[in-house]
């Protein structure tokens, strides 16, 4: 008697058990959280803006003030945070698309290889990003004596907390993205070990 999930095969050929696949509603459920943080990034630090009137010289008695403006366009690595975390987010809302499509949109199996690939070029550039932005966040916080390099986030303590948490999204959004590949990485394995078997 064979056992369940078994296959059936030509001339009496011992079945190839087929190997069972992560439940697709837990990688749908990661893919949507991963899809809401990096989302939630890109929201916040690209409406991330605080203007301050800060007093710059005095001449005599009388200060000179002057409105200063941070936003994350004066930071190239914010530019880079920002279009990483777009950039995730539209990956994960089109493979969330598919998925919801089902076999529709899929040729030979071309989705099951092509994702946990795009997947990794994914990782790899929010990685990147994050990690930029959490260094000039740093910098921003508590500045480098050695270059001289002041600290802003005592001047704008909105733009650093906003950022903090754009940064917190973004990293949780990556972690998310690592599961997510290293269950497609196995799915993947198990699919190969078993048409391996299958094959006389």
């Amino acid at each position: 008697m064979a056992p369940e999930g078994a296959e059936k095969t030509e001339a009496g050929q011992i079945p190839a058990v087929v190997a069972e696949p992560p439940k697709p509603l837990i990688l749908l459920v990661l893919r949507l959280l991963a899809f809401l943080a990096t989302a939630a990034a890109t929201v916040v630090m690209a409406l991330n803006k605080e203007s301050k009137t800060l007093v710059v010289a005095t001449i005599g008695s009388t200060p000179v003030t002057a409105t200063l403006t941070a936003e994350f366009q004066h930071t190239p690595a914010f530019v880079f945070f920002v279009v990483a975390n777009a950039v995730a987010s539209f990956h994960n809302l089109l493979v969330l698309v598919l998925d919801f499509c089902g076999q529709k949109l899929d040729y030979k199996g071309l989705r099951l290889l092509m994702i946990p690939i795009l997947d990794m070029m994914v990782i790899a550039l929010l990685s990147g990003g994050a990690t930029a932005a959490a260094f000039m966040s740093e910098l921003g916080k508590n500045g480098n004596s050695h270059a001289r390099w002041n600290k802003i986030c005592d001047k704008f303590n909105t733009f650093c907390d906003h950022g903090g948490g754009a940064l917190i999204a973004s990293f949780i959004g990556l972690g998310l993205l690592l599961v997510i590949a290293v269950m497609s990485i196995i799915t993947l394995q198990k699919l190969k070990i078993t048409t391996c078997q299958a094959v006389p």
